[in-house]
């Protein structure tokens, strides 16, 4: 694992990363790797916070959409119609909560939303919807120096209703999460950032895990992600790096989280104790069996979880689960074996296409290297 990582940082794929392992609830590897930022010799130390990207959804997302299935507020077989009234006049009425989970519903991959509000070319944003101060109309924080206009979330908001259907096969999608959002908003009456540090977070002991870091910690314990020259013209340090998640103000359903991997592995051995971590219950175990099975024919995906394609006798097995993020990280359980990997890294700060962590399969041959040790 060692080797696989060195090799990583040597050929630049990431300049630095956090891997964590624990098995029969014992952490038995737990190393940091190289630097936070390619342009940086700082190290990286066990307590500094990632950007999670996707990994968000399964971290403070789905723990709260399953103890809302456990208190029975809602079911996997709900429509968004039935959920969100907005959804209830559009084409999105009649999709499940199931069909979105599983990106079975035929949403559409991705809606570059800041396109419509920048020139792309030299990043130069139109004034008609940002300001370089917060005033009255602009109290979204996108950056130190970029507040964009209030309305932007409805305008996102009216882009995904609008957005055109395809095809009920397999198509990874982000859209569904912003409703999943608002709801889970509207029945807690709180932020989402707020409900997940209540209801998981705090009892869990997951003291760096948190919406916006730099609100909190310093920008020496947040690792930095992309130069990102197509939108915000600048380092994107402390801020989250997915575009749509920054037009929300940092806290969005599909991304947007910063964590250690000593606090994902926490929340992900919580996952793998059918609900319970240091003598609390936090969720049924029956909801967590049936978030992480396959959900439909022909497609891997559980609910909101990422599984095995193909399971093998020689690696993760087909109960195991977990979630990737594009920023190079990845969280993962496996029951059978009773395993938790955690892999984090800012592999977009090298480079973001082509994305050589997943070319390379880092994440994937470094969990490899856990089932060659553990398996006859």
């Amino acid at each position: 694992m060692d080797q696989l990582a060195n090799n990583a940082v040597i050929n630049h794929y990431t300049p630095g990363m956090q891997i964590l392992v624990a098995k029969d609830g014992k952490v038995i590897y737990d190393k940091s790797f190289g630097a936070q930022d390619k342009n940086s010799s700082e190290k990286v130390k066990w307590t500094d916070l990632y950007d999670l990207a996707s990994v968000t959804k399964v971290t403070a997302t789905l723990p709260l959409l399953m103890l809302e299935v456990g208190d029975n507020k809602l079911s996997l077989d709900q429509t968004l119609g039935e959920i969100d009234e907005q959804a209830k006049n559009t084409n999105k009425s009649n999709l499940t909560v199931r069909e979105v989970l599983a990106h079975q519903a035929g949403l559409k991959p991705w809606i570059g939303f800041y396109n419509e509000t920048v020139n792309v070319k030299n990043a130069r944003l139109y004034l008609d919807f940002y300001s370089r101060k917060k005033d009255e109309e602009h109290q979204i924080k996108v950056t130190d120096n970029i507040f964009i206009i209030n309305s932007i979330k409805d305008t996102i908001y009216e882009d995904i209703y609008k957005s055109a259907l395809g095809k009920k096969t397999y198509q990874y999608s982000d859209l569904g999460y912003y409703i999943f959002k608002k709801k889970l908003e509207k029945d807690f009456q709180q932020g989402l950032n707020q409900i997940v540090q209540e209801k998981f977070y705090q009892d869990l002991g997951m003291y760096r895990t948190t919406f916006n870091p730099k609100e909190k910690f310093s920008l020496n314990d947040i690792v930095p992600t992309e130069y990102d020259k197509t939108y915000r013209n600048q380092l994107i340090h402390g801020f989250v790096h997915d575009q749509g998640a920054a037009m929300m103000g940092g806290i969005a359903a599909h991304a947007g989280l910063f964590s250690n991997s000593i606090d994902l592995a926490k929340l992900m051995q919580m996952y793998l104790n059918g609900g319970e971590y240091g003598d609390q219950k936090y969720l049924d175990s029956s909801v967590i069996q049936e978030f992480t099975k396959q959900q439909f024919k022909g497609n891997h995906r559980g609910a909101g979880f990422d599984k095995i394609t193909n399971p093998l006798r020689t690696g993760p097995s087909a109960e195991s689960f977990g979630h990737t993020g594009f920023t190079g990280t990845m969280v993962w359980v496996d029951p059978k074996y009773k395993i938790v990997y955690i892999f984090l890294s800012n592999r977009v700060n090298e480079t973001v296409e082509p994305n050589y962590l997943s070319i390379k399969k880092v994440r994937e041959n470094i969990r490899q290297v856990i089932y060659d040790a553990i398996l006859p």
